[in-house]
């Protein structure tokens, strides 16, 4: 039995053996960290949350936040190929009946979110304007050095009425590009009568400004009165805020 034991120790003492037991020990020690400890350390202090449980490899985050924007509850884990690149990428996802998911990560000169999809509900509402939800396919934007780097995917927004005279909704979707150093999204609704355009800069803050065109006079005095301005072709109103 001795003679077995210093045969295995032998064995052990390989180069390959040190490599498997140092990547045991790795995995062991990182499957111990709460994931609470790994959102504070990767995590910009713009994001907060009401709770975080579970380990780094799977847990839930109550209420997350993104400076005003409201996430919800979603489960969250780090993923293990990107970690192997140096690089600390987090999984969230919810699902339901208004599913989420998107992998974020964030390092010292930037932040990275790619394959967001879903719709997030905003009850109250966004700066000046009514939006009531976001929506989001395939989108990726990467933020480096205070610069939008790389974006691509669309974005949408739904709008409640504006008035008593355009009862219905709003709903506006466009591509992501970058445009001198901000992620741009310029969207249009279906008959291409309402615009909006969407600019985040690198350090968060944002500006989104409405056109209706093709309003009838009925309806674009009470939206005067109400803080919309003459534009080409229509009126509009612009409004900002911080991420």
């Amino acid at each position: 039995m001795i003679g077995r034991w210093i045969f295995v120790r032998e064995r052990a003492l390989t180069r390959r053996g040190w490599l498997v037991l140092a990547g045991l020990t790795v995995a062991g020690l990182l499957a111990l960290v709460p994931l609470r400890l790994a959102i504070g350390l990767a995590a910009p202090e713009t994001v907060t949350a009401r709770s975080i449980e579970g380990s780094v490899w799977g847990g839930r985050i109550g209420d997350l936040r993104i400076g005003p924007l409201p996430l919800g509850t979603l489960d969250a884990g780090l993923k293990p190929l990107p970690l192997l690149l140096g690089r600390a990428e987090f999984a969230l996802m919810r699902d339901g009946p208004a599913p989420f998911a998107a992998s974020a990560s964030a390092s010292g000169s930037g932040v990275r979110l790619t394959g967001v999809n879903g719709v997030v509900t905003l009850p109250d509402g966004m700066g000046g304007l009514p939006v009531t939800s976001l929506s989001f396919g395939d989108l990726s934007v990467t933020m480096a050095n205070g610069r939008c780097a790389e974006a691509e995917g669309t974005m949408g927004m739904t709008l409640a009425s504006p008035g008593l005279l355009l009862p219905d909704a709003i709903s506006l979707s466009g591509k992501a590009r970058c445009e001198g150093g901000s992620l741009v999204v310029p969207m249009q609704g279906p008959g291409g009568m309402e615009r909006l355009t969407m600019r985040v800069a690198g350090d968060g803050r944002w500006q989104a400004d409405l056109v209706l065109m093709g309003l009838p006079a009925e309806a674009t005095s009470p939206l005067v009165q109400g803080g919309f301005t003459a534009r080409p072709g229509g009126i509009g109103i612009g409004t900002s805020g911080q991420f």
